[in-house]
Order: C-alpha cells, then sequence, then structure tokens
C-alpha cells in the first residue's frame, strides 16, 4: 500500500503532515484511524524557512514500512499541549539547525510514549515494532527473591489494576550501583510483606517511557530515581520524583512518610510500631 505525503487540517483546525493511502478530498475530510500512531513535532514555522526535508523523508520512508498498521504524522511544536496537556512547547527550546524532532507514539489505548533515543530509522521501526507488540514502557514487580519478579508487563497496564501506592525504580543495569541498589529493594519487599505497595522496577536505559516519566527524569540528573505514585479519587495520579537512597531504612521512611493512610507495621517515620518486632526487622535495614 503505498502511502502520499498529504497536508491536511484536524477538528481542531491544527495543520497536519499525514502519510495517508490515495483518497479524494471529500473522503479525507472523514478519515479515522483507530489504531497506534507516531507523532512527530518539530518548529515546522521556523524563522529561518527551513524545510526539514531530512524528517520527512525520513518519517515518509518508515511510514511506507508501517503502512496500515500505524499512522504517521507531523505536526508544529507549538500545538504539542493540545496533543498531550502536560507538555509544553516552551520546554523545548527554540529551532536550531539539524535539530532532530520530537517523537511521541500513541497506542490503541491512548496511552503516550517518548521516543527519547536517536532519531534515525534504526530506533524509529524498533520504536514501532515495540509500540505493535506492546512491548513498551515495561516493568516488573519485584519479589523478595528472583523468582518471585513478574513477568515483566506495560506500566500503564499494572497502574490501571492497581488501587495502591506504588514505588517505582527507574534504573540503569550498566551503574555500579544497581545490584545493590537491587538488594535493598528486595529487603524491602520483605519489610513491607503485610502491605499492598508493589515495589516495581524500570530499566530506563533500554526501555520507552510514558511521556510523564520521562519527563520527570529530566528534572533529576542522577542514575537513578525513584517515583512514589499514588491514585486519587479523580482518576489522575500524584505522582513524586526522588533520586535513589543509600539504604532500605532510607527507603522505608521514604514511603512511611509519602504513605497515606500510615502503614500497617511502621509509624510515619519508618519505625516499628510493635517494639518486639524490631529484632525481626533488623536483618533486611542493615
Amino acid at each position: 500500500m503505498a502511502l502520499e505525503k498529504t497536508y491536511t487540517i484536524d477538528s481542531n483546525s491544527i495543520p497536519w503532515v499525514l502519510w495517508l493511502p490515495p483518497v479524494t478530498a471529500a473522503e479525507r475530510g472523514t478519515l479515522t484511524f483507530h489504531g497506534p500512531q507516531v507523532v512527530a513535532f518539530h518548529f515546522a514555522k521556523n524563522r529561518h524557512g527551513d524545510t526539514l526535508d531530512k524528517w520527512t523523508k525520513l518519517l515518509g520512508e518508515v511510514a511506507q514500512e508501517y503502512a496500515g498498521r500505524i499512522l504517521f504524522g507531523l505536526r508544529d511544536i507549538s500545538s504539542i499541549g493540545e496533543f498531550y496537556a502536560n507538555l509544553n512547547p516552551e520546554d523545548f527550546g527554540s529551532y536550531r539547525k539539524g535539530l532532530p524532532p520530537r517523537i511521541y507514539g500513541k497506542d490503541c489505548e491512548g496511552r503516550i510514549y517518548d521516543m527519547h533515543k536517536l532519531v534515525s530509522a534504526k530506533y524509529l521501526r524498533e520504536f514501532c515494532d515495540q509500540l505493535l507488540g506492546d512491548q513498551l514502557f515495561r516493568a516488573v514487580v519485584l519479589g523478595a527473591t528472583p523468582s518471585l519478579d513478574c513477568k515483566p508487563r506495560n506500566f500503564f497496564e499494572l497502574r490501571e489494576e492497581s488501587s495502591s501506592d506504588v514505588l517505582v525504580m527507574l534504573y540503569d543495569p550498566a551503574c555500579y550501583y544497581w545490584p545493590i541498589q537491587k538488594r535493598m529493594l528486595r529487603k524491602l519487599v520483605c519489610l513491607l510483606s503485610s502491605e499492598d505497595l508493589p515495589i516495581v522496577i524500570v530499566d530506563k536505559a533500554n526501555n520507552y517511557l510514558g511521556v510523564d516519566f520521562a519527563r520527570r527524569l529530566q528534572m533529576v540528573n542522577c542514575h537513578g530515581s525513584i517515583i512514589f505514585t499514588s491514585p486519587r479519587r479523580d482518576g489522575w495520579n500524584n505522582i513524586k520524583l526522588s533520586v535513589r537512597m543509600e539504604s532500605t531504612r532510607g527507603y522505608l521512611r521514604y514511603i512511611a512518610r509519602n504513605r497515606q493512610p500510615e502503614l500497617i507495621d511502621f509509624d510515619a517515620e519508618g519505625e516499628p510500631r510493635a517494639p518486639e518486632h524490631a529484632m525481626e526487622c533488623i536483618q533486611y535495614l542493615f
């Protein structure tokens, strides 16, 4: 199925460049697509008059390979807030020659992912394959031992199935600290065995993240970040971001101070409520 580069305006009066099958002008106004989308944003109206041919050519080539499976589009970055409310065009600076577009994927459920790697045909194909295969934003619910770890799943799906708080560790497996951090988190799982509070890990180096998580990671310049997310009655999540902790006790205190309602076995400072259980906790805290 050969696609054509098509200029159109949507119902919100936003101009698009879309790669579509050949259609008449009348048919173009009634087009609907319910599958995954890959949308690129750039300074299409830049004052230098650059045509962005390099990037439109790349998008067009990859779009041909996924014709009928993924809808590819290009928009001016000024409309990025309409695409996703938490994205602000002012956060992306100003136009520079050679600047690559910002690319996002949207799955069939409307969930948005950030294509944060180098903009090239190789990584764009990788992103598209994972989008089609539901392989984006993979997360693992950590167990007390490796054999008890859950299979990797889409984090959004995990979050939708849970009504509890979640501690998420975003890590880079190549960093020296990760084996030590992983042991700390497994100890934390043991300490919180009576709580409905999953400990989730996400490989941020080999994973395409959800757009909100990708944005928050840019605020923390370190190799490991933790996110504490709590569901709210209005359907949104209360998300708090911090750097990694240096001990299991540090993680426990962080959770205890953010948890509402408080933990069952620990007070708001992460101390055991029952002194007779303190000795049992020591094996996990040190």
